[in-house]
C-alpha cells in the first residue's frame, strides 16, 4: 500500500510518501522552514520511531517555497552517518557543482568579489508571501545552502557528491532497494539556459572572478529571479485551458526535476514546476500515460499544464498544493481542463487549501459526465491503490 501526504506549505510544494509491504519513505520538497518545523519533523521522526529511513529525498528546484523547508530539515538531522533525526539515503538535487566543469571551481576573489557574496548570502531565500515566524524564516533561509548542508553532512547526493546533473540527458535513472525513479527532465538545455542565466546575473551584480564553489549564492539568486506573471486567469473565468495557456518562461521553473516514482505497484508522477511542454515531449514518443496518481505542476498554473499534456496523462489521483497567495493558483481552467475528459474512472482532486478555484470546482459539472470529487484542506495520508485502474 502506498501512501501520500500533501503538507500545508503556503503557497509551497512538500510531499511525503511511503509504503508499508516493503518499507519505503520519499520527501519530495519542503516548502518552508514553517512547513518543517510544524509538520514534516514530526512525521519523520514517527517514520524512524517506525523503521523507516528516507530512502530519497528530492529538491525539484531552488526555488524557495520548495527548498526553504529542507534547509533546517538537514541543518539538523546533522552527519549522514550520524543522522539526529532520520537516515537519508539518497538525495537528488541540482546546484551550481551539479552544472559547472572541475575547471570552472577555482576560486579567485577580489574584495570587491567578496563583499558582493557577503551581501548575497546575507539576503539568502526569499521568505514566503505571508508568514506567522518571520523570524524564523529568516534564520531558515540565510546562511547555509542546501548544497553546503549536503557537503557538510557527507550525504549520498545525485548517486555520488552532487557532481553530475539529475535530468533527462543526465542522472536518468536510480534504482533504489525498494522503488524505481525514471527522470524525466529537466533535459541539458534547461539546465545549460539556467546556468547561464545565473553566470549573466551574478557578472551584472559586479562579480568578475571564477565561479568557485558558489553554490549558495547561486541557489540565492536563482531563487530570486524576477519573472513576468503575465495574464492572470480568473478563477470565476468560464475560458478553457486552450484559450488561456501560455507557456512559462521562468528559467528555475524549467529546471525543475520531474519524474515517475514506481513504489510496490503504484506509479506516481511529480512535476515540480516544470513546463508543460517539457513534459509534454517526455510523453509523445510513447503516448497516453494513466498513473496512479499526479502531482500537478506548478500549483495548477494555466502556465505548467496544457491540452496536449493532458491529452497524454491521467489518473484517478491529482494533488494540487498551494493556498492561493502569491499568483491566485490554482488556474480554475485547469482544474476544468482535467475533469472534462471522458475517464472510465472517477478522478478525485487533492486540494491541500481550501481556493477560489477548488470551490468554484465542487459546483462544476464535467463537460464529458466523468465522475470526479473535489477533497479541500486534505493533509492527512492518502491512499493509492496502484494497478486498480481499468
Amino acid at each position: 500500500m502506498v501512501e501520500i501526504k500533501s503538507y500545508p506549505a503556503k503557497n509551497g510544494d512538500a510531499f511525503l510518501v511511503k509504503a508499508t509491504q516493503a518499507p519505503f519513505a520519499m520527501l519530495v520538497d519542503g516548502g518552508y522552514a514553517d512547513t518543517f518545523e510544524k509538520h514534516i519533523r514530526s512525521d519523520l521522526r514517527s517514520l524512524a520511531e517506525g523503521g523507516y529511513v528516507l530512502d530519497l529525498v528530492v529538491a525539484t528546484h531552488v526555488d524557495a517555497d520548495h527548498i526553504s523547508g529542507l534547509l533546517p530539515f538537514f541543518r539538523l538531522n546533522g552527519q549522514a552517518k550520524a543522522p539526529v533525526i532520520i537516515p537519508v539515503r539518497d538525495v537528488l538535487h541540482n546546484s551550481l557543482r551539479s552544472l559547472v566543469t572541475p575547471t570552472e571551481r577555482k576560486r579567485g576573489l577580489r574584495p570587491d568579489d567578496a563583499s558582493l557574496l557577503r551581501e548575497i548570502r546575507h539576503r539568502g531565500y526569499p521568505p514566503p508571501v505571508s508568514t506567522m515566524n518571520l523570524e524564523q524564516e529568516i534564520s531558515a533561509r540565510q546562511g547555509s545552502s542546501l548544497a553546503e548542508l549536503l557537503c557538510n553532512g557527507d550525504y549520498r547526493w545525485n548517486t555520488n557528491d552532487g557532481t553530475i546533473f539529475v535530468g533527462a540527458d543526465g542522472l536518468a535513472e536510480l534504482s533504489l532497494a525498494k522503488a524505481r525513479i525514471e527522470v524525466l527532465g529537466p533535459s541539458q538545455l534547461r539546465l545549460n539556459v539556467l546556468r547561464k542565466w545565473w553566470i549573466s546575473e551574478i557578472r551584472r551584480l559586479g562579480f568578475v572572478g571564477s565561479l568557485g564553489e558558489l553554490d549558495d549564492v547561486f541557489e540565492f539568486l536563482c531563487a530570486h529571479e524576477m519573472v513576468h506573471p503575465g495574464v492572470q486567469t480568473l478563477t470565476s473565468s468560464d475560458a478553457d485551458l486552450a484559450e488561456v495557456h501560455f507557456p512559462d518562461d521562468s528559467v528555475t521553473n524549467g529546471s525543475s526535476i520531474c519524474f515517475v516514482a514506481e513504489v510496490e505497484n503504484s506509479r506516481l508522477l511529480f512535476l515540480g514546476d516544470a513546463w508543460a511542454d517539457d513534459i509534454a515531449t517526455a510523453f509523445r514518443q510513447n503516448g497516453p500515460t494513466i498513473f496512479d496518481a499526479v502531482k500537478v505542476a506548478h500549483h495548477g498554473s494555466a502556465r505548467n499544464t496544457s491540452p496536449e499534456l493532458l491529452r497524454l496523462i491521467d489518473s484517478p489521483h491529482f494533488f494540487i498544493s498551494t493556498n492561493g497567495e502569491g499568483h491566485q493558483h490554482p488556474d480554475l481552467a485547469v482544474l476544468k481542463a482535467i475533469v472534462d475528459r471522458p475517464a472510465t474512472f472517477p478522478r478525485t482532486l487533492h486540494f491541500n487549501y481550501s481556493t477560489p478555484a477548488s470551490r468554484r470546482l465542487k459546483d462544476y459539472r464535467s463537460k464529458s459526465g466523468s465522475a470526479f470529487l473535489v477533497e479541500e484542506n486534505q493533509t492527512d495520508w492518502v491512499t493509492i491503490n496502484g494497478g486498480n485502474i481499468i
